[in-house]
């Protein structure tokens, strides 16, 4: 996990790392949490304190009767389908919208609550998808730490789609040159949403457009990538963000 900007382990624990809480909030579905449970454990390793905050859905359906995994404790808040999750809802844009209404209070509710029982949040770690956490987490005087889960190539080429320097849908049939640290792309190399634009799914592609709104106001910025494996991409990650993002990220 590649980080930009402050030293991460600074941010998250302050001058005494054995007592740093860090709340670690991912989007609700398996291939977020997963890898943000991951890094928990690896924060734990290293001393901190992890909590989890799952939806209440995912932590009754998945985990019932367990009140932490290994070394990192479990939370739960609302995304506003408690009983269902996203099938309650059945509408990408109605579930994001509940998710962000009912998200923000209940996350405000979980961090006063850590606090009243003396285990104030030192910092957020939150999903990329949910931007609107950055400033719960800040409100609550908590650092805000934005983690995106999806490969750094692929978070350079949304970088790009944000900044409009690549138009979208690509032309079918098109090549896709000049971008910093990665390789002309050929259509099937291309994440979907370049190929087919917002047509299909508007909320989604708004959503993963999303991770870089306000991203200059983050304390910091983790990516997940090996340096070794595509050092020029995590090199040239910031190139692909407005000025004020890479100012907070360089």
């Amino acid at each position: 996990m590649a980080s930009h900007g402050k030293d991460t382990q600074e941010v998250v624990a302050g001058a005494d790392a054995s007592a740093g809480h860090v709340l670690l909030l991912p989007y609700p579905s398996q291939g977020h949490v997963h890898p943000m449970l991951q890094f928990a454990k690896r924060l734990a390793h290293h001393g901190l304190r992890p909590t989890l905050a799952v939806s209440r859905y995912i932590l009754a359906t998945c985990k019932p009767d367990a009140a932490a995994v290994g070394d990192v404790r479990l939370a739960a808040v609302s995304d506003g389908c408690d009983a269902g999750g996203f099938g309650e809802c059945n509408d990408v844009t109605a579930y994001l919208a509940l998710l962000e209404s009912a998200g923000s209070e209940t996350l405000g509710e979980l961090l006063d609550a850590e606090a009243a029982e003396g285990r104030p949040v030192r910092a957020m770690v939150y999903d990329a998808f949910l931007p609107w956490a950055r400033g719960v987490a800040q409100r609550h005087g908590a650092a805000a730490v934005a983690f995106f889960t999806q490969p750094c190539a692929v978070n350079v080429v949304y970088g790009h789609v944000w900044c409009e320097r690549v138009g979208v849908p690509v032309e079918a049939g098109s090549t896709v040159t000049g971008l910093p640290g990665l390789p002309a792309l050929e259509p099937e190399g291309l994440p979907w949403f370049l190929k087919v634009g917002p047509g299909p799914y508007p909320g989604y592609f708004e959503m993963v457009m999303s991770q870089f709104k306000g991203l200059d106001l983050a304390d910091d910025v983790l990516v997940n990538s090996f340096y070794e494996l595509e050092p020029e991409v995590s090199s040239q990650l910031h190139q692909s963000l407005p000025d004020a993002t890479k100012a907070s990220i360089a």
